[in-house]
């Protein structure tokens, strides 16, 4: 099982789940919903639930007591789980390799004493500390795109899981592991979660998420493995900034001397883009030609080496003209092929 960790060039046992939950159901044509829970200042929660007492994690019990208890809806229960296993649990992906477990609540249980996991354990601790309170949650095996050099090539290996909860009778997506994983430093300076895969949109989920129950994707249409399978790989920022949803769906691309890409925003945003070797360590930065036709943005770069490259594409917020310092995220990455 591979964890979520932005690459050093973009800067910066499975079980099914319960037969007897409910399983979604697709609420139309305009999906991606837009989540009521993003703008919610979390913090007071939070603090709450990262400074939870040694002694209230005796066992899955006493702290989901401890988490849930003074917590008036679902959503602050969920969110209270969700902030003590990403500032209390490590991913590590020697956790449990190659070792049997008698249950899922076995496996919980493990995580919650050596506070380290790998997906598995994050989502199934997530899972029996909230099930004590009558909260569903789902358990969701299925594929990820996770390296640079896998855009818009098929992921062969079963290798993630994550988690759907369900809110006030709607079913929402997050990857307590992915956000343990990207955690960065908040303004506060101390490492804060990637709230990002905490109640993602659908949409953006499906950009490196693939279950194997199709139904969890929370789609419609529903995306198929043939189409996942040639996507670019998408990071988080893509969508924080304030690009389209609708993403580029071919993450192949076959370049001449150079090569076009279109992606759309509202917003002012400035470009930087490299190429390295597919599956190489390092990348060289190559001059981005921009032209912009309203909210379409259509980048040119020249390809010159031969063979199989990796295109990274790096954004930021426009900054004033004499900027000094430009600080750019890794929002996509593409396979280009050259003959």
């Amino acid at each position: 099982m591979r964890n979520y960790t932005g690459s050093p060039i973009l800067l910066f046992f499975l079980l099914f789940f319960s037969t007897a939950l409910t399983f979604p159901t697709r609420t139309g044509p305009d999906i991606p919903r837009p989540s009521k829970f993003v703008e919610i200042d979390y913090s007071t929660i939070d603090n709450y639930a990262r400074n939870a007492p040694e002694s209230a994690a005796k066992n899955l019990t006493t702290l989901s007591e401890y988490l849930t208890s003074p917590a008036r809806t679902n959503l602050a229960k969920a969110r209270s789980v969700y902030a003590w296993i990403t500032s209390h649990i490590r991913y590590d992906e020697s956790a449990f390799s190659g070792q049997r477990y008698s249950s899922e609540v076995d496996y919980a249980n493990r995580v919650l004493r050596s506070r380290k996991a790998v997906c598995t354990g994050f989502a199934l601790l997530f899972k029996h500390l909230l099930n004590q309170t009558g909260i569903q949650v789902a358990n969701i095996k299925g594929y990820s795109r996770t390296n640079d050099s896998e855009a818009g090539q098929p992921i062969q290996r079963l290798d993630h899981e994550w988690n759907a909860v369900q809110l006030d009778g709607d079913w929402y997506l997050l990857d307590l592991a992915w956000a343990q994983t990207t955690a960065k430093p908040g303004p506060d300076g101390k490492v804060q979660p990637n709230d990002f895969f905490f109640l993602t949109e659908p949409v953006a989920f499906a950009a490196n998420h693939f279950p194997t129950d199709t139904r969890w994707q929370l789609l419609d249409p529903l995306v198929s493995k043939k189409q996942f399978d040639q996507f670019p790989k998408i990071y988080d920022a893509y969508f924080r900034l304030g690009f389209d949803s609708d993403f580029p769906k071919s993450g192949l691309m076959r370049a001449s001397d150079g090569l076009t890409l279109s992606l759309q925003n509202e917003k002012d945003v400035e470009f930087m883009c490299s190429i390295g070797r597919q599956g190489g360590s390092t990348a060289s930065h190559v001059p981005v030609s921009v032209r912009r036709s309203g909210n379409k943005y259509e980048l040119t770069v020249p390809v010159a080496q031969r063979g199989n490259s990796t295109l990274y594409v790096f954004a930021k917020p426009k900054g004033p003209r004499m900027e000094r310092v430009k600080s750019y995220e890794g929002i996509a990455s593409f396979t280009v092929v050259k003959n």
